[in-house]
């Protein structure tokens, strides 16, 4: 009886690893590296109106360049002139993938660099910042 019943318990103990091994999620693949891309920059409408926001782009690839850009939200300025950007990038040869880019866009009141030029910092794959000088409308 003792033989049966830890058989029993075995079994039920494989097959509620089995399942819990199922449902977990899978190891996600390494994103790919960006060889090239176009330099992103505030969109001057958006800038002239002094506009700001977050973007979030999806973006699938072929293994080689951007098959899909989707913004999924943001300022509608905005959103066009990330997608358009995330456009431009290739890849090292990887593995077809899907992931997402945060696209962030300020404007800043102290600024100690060129006013004709934004500064951008890039965190590739996964993040872009740009960022310009705020205009004051004078009100």
């Amino acid at each position: 009886m003792k033989i049966n019943l830890l058989g029993h318990i075995i079994f039920m103990s494989f097959l509620v690893n089995a399942s819990t091994a199922a449902q977990a999620p899978e190891l996600k693949a390494a994103l790919p590296m960006v060889a090239s891309a176009s330099v992103p920059l505030y969109p001057p409408l958006a800038h002239t109106a002094n506009m700001e926001g977050v973007v979030h782009v999806r973006v699938t690839t072929d293994g080689q360049r951007v098959k899909i850009a989707h913004a999924e939200d943001g300022p509608k300025l905005l959103a066009a002139a990330a997608e358009e950007n995330a456009r431009t990038w290739q890849f090292a040869v990887h593995e077809p993938t899907t992931f997402t880019v945060i696209y962030k866009y300020a404007l800043a009141t102290k600024w100690d660099s060129d006013p004709n030029n934004p500064v951008v910092v890039l965190r590739l794959p996964t993040e872009v910042q740009v960022s310009a000088i705020h205009f004051h409308t004078g009100y």
